[in-house]
C-alpha cells in the first residue's frame, strides 16, 4: 500500500484539483489517500507518504499554508532528498520559492528553490500551454495574479506553446528529483494520463488507468485543440 497525502484539501480545490487524487485513486486500490486539514498538523509530519499532493488556493490562504508549513520546512526537504514524490499545482509552486512580492509586502515562503515570485491582483493572467518531459506532451491551464523569476535550470517542462513561469520564459514548473511544480491548475493527472502512468511507476505501481482507453483518446483530442489553439 502507498500513502499518498493531499495537503490542506478543504483549501486547496478551487479547479477541481480533488479529482487529481480521486482519478489516482480510482486507477489503482493500493493507493492510500490521506486527506489533511489546516486545521491539524499534516501527517507526512511524524508518519511515512510516498507522495505529497499540493494544489491552488486564494491568495489569502496561501498566506496561511506558508505560514502552516514553516515549521515543518526541514522536513519537507527532507522528503525531497529522499525521494518522495511531489506533484504541486497552481499557486502552490510559490510556495517552494524564497519568497512572495505583493505592492510593498515581501512574503517569506519556504525557501526550497531558488527563486521568486511577484503577485499583480490588477492583472489576472489566463492561458493554455503545451510543453515537455521526457518525451511526453503535457497540457496545462494557467489562471494567475503572479509570475516566478529565477534561472529555471532545470524545469518541469519546455514549452512548445504557451507562456512559462513567466511570459519571458519558455520554461514551465520546476523539477528537482521527484519533486514535480507546475503552474497548471484543476486536475492535472485527469488531463494528462501518460504522466499519470509515469507518477505510478514512480510510485512502484502498476500504471493501468481508470478508463484508459477514453482517457487517452480524451487527451490526444485536447493536444490537437490546443496545438491548432495557441500560437503563441
Amino acid at each position: 500500500m502507498k500513502t499518498v497525502e493531499y495537503i490542506f484539501a478543504p483549501y486547496c480545490n478551487i479547479y477541481g484539483e480533488f479529482y487529481n487524487m480521486e482519478y489516482l485513486k480510482k486507477s489503482n486500490d493500493e493507493i492510500n489517500i490521506i486527506k489533511s486539514s489546516h486545521k491539524d498538523e499534516p501527517y507526512f509530519v511524524s508518519n511515512h507518504v510516498d507522495m505529497i499532493y499540493l494544489g491552488c488556493m486564494t491568495e489569502e490562504k496561501q498566506e496561511k499554508a506558508i505560514q502552516l508549513l514553516m515549521p515543518y520546512r526541514d522536513r519537507i526537504k527532507e522528503l525531497i532528498e529522499d525521494g518522495a514524490v511531489f506533484l504541486v499545482t497552481g499557486n502552490s509552486i510559490e510556495m517552494f520559492g524564497k519568497y512572495i512580492l505583493d505592492g510593498d509586502r515581501r512574503i517569506p515562503a519556504l525557501d526550497i528553490f531558488d527563486f521568486y515570485s511577484e503577485r499583480q491582483m490588477n492583472n489576472r493572467h489566463n492561458s493554455l500551454f503545451v510543453g515537455e518531459f521526457k518525451g511526453m506532451k503535457l497540457l496545462g491551464h494557467k489562471s494567475q495574479y503572479s509570475m516566478a523569476y529565477g534561472n529555471f535550470e532545470k524545469p518541469f517542462m519546455n514549452l512548445d506553446r504557451g507562456y512559462g513561469m513567466n511570459t519571458d520564459t519558455k520554461k514551465e514548473g520546476i523539477w528537482y528529483k521527484n519533486f514535480y511544480g507546475t503552474y497548471s491548475l484543476g486536475p492535472f493527472l485527469v488531463l494528462n494520463p501518460y504522466f499519470t502512468k509515469y507518477i505510478l511507476r514512480e510510485l512502484g505501481l502498476n500504471d493501468d488507468l481508470k478508463f484508459e482507453k477514453e482517457i487517452i483518446e480524451a487527451y490526444e483530442y485536447r493536444l490537437a485543440d490546443f496545438l491548432d489553439r495557441v500560437n503563441y
